[in-house]
């Protein structure tokens, strides 16, 4: 799946995947957000970075599909979804899922029903709060947020996505240089084609997810269970 996507630029059968693959992305995002729109240079960056680390166009799309649909009857809310950004962890769960199924790792069907899915959120986060690691002392007043939402009936899923925004925004804050130099490193070494601010969200995506896998962080969105 990568080696298609990384095929050199001179080689024609790869550029017109290149380009698939970017109009698909912009079009749609434009076509969901609405009003004239243009794609900033960081949104072409992270088109890039998605490109580069292999996600297949569907799965980009599903991410993307994703925030909209949480918006019944206002697709356009003002003052919401701006940029491509916006829907950067959306995407990066529906490539999770789409892993899952092609390894065949085990996961939550897709039919899972929210009060399921909110038991087990909120069990992984009690569970968390019980281990309170002392290194992560500065997002537990996050998990007692997340706690609340996921103690009412039909948990705020957009409070719910926001919490879990400013949690990696902490994590990536905490970082060791150390932690850092091994991100960027491991993106050098994996993605060698990429470069300036695409480069740079790589390394913040790769870090923010190892330090969840080394502290066993849960999630608070619905959406990873």
């Amino acid at each position: 799946m990568k080696a298609v996507l990384l095929r050199t630029m001179n080689d024609p059968i790869s550029a017109t995947l290149r380009e698939r693959y970017f109009r698909g992305i912009s079009d749609r995002f434009i076509a969901l957000r609405g009003a004239p729109f243009s794609l900033s240079p960081a949104d072409v960056s992270l088109i890039s970075a998605w490109e580069s680390a292999g996600i297949p166009l569907e799965v980009v799309l599903e991410g993307i599909d994703q925030p909209f649909a949480l918006r019944p009857g206002r697709p356009h809310a003002p003052g919401k979804i701006r940029t491509l950004s916006f829907c950067r962890a959306s995407v990066e769960r529906a490539f999770e899922r789409y892993r899952e199924r092609v390894v065949g790792g085990k996961h939550p069907a897709a039919g899972v029903k929210t009060p399921e899915k909110k038991r087990v959120a909120r069990t992984a986060v009690e569970e968390f709060l019980v281990r309170r690691p002392s290194e992560l002392s500065a997002i537990m007043a996050e998990y007692e947020n997340a706690l609340a939402l996921l103690s009412v009936e039909r948990p705020d899923d957009e409070a719910l996505e926001r919490l879990d925004e400013r949690i990696d925004a902490a994590l990536r804050e905490s970082a060791s240089p150390a932690a850092r130099r091994e991100a960027a490193s491991a993106v050098g070494r994996d993605h060698p084609e990429l470069g300036g601010s695409a480069k740079k969200a790589a390394v913040e995506i790769l870090l923010a997810k190892s330090i969840r896998e080394k502290y066993r962080v849960p999630y608070a969105s619905l959406f990873y269970y």
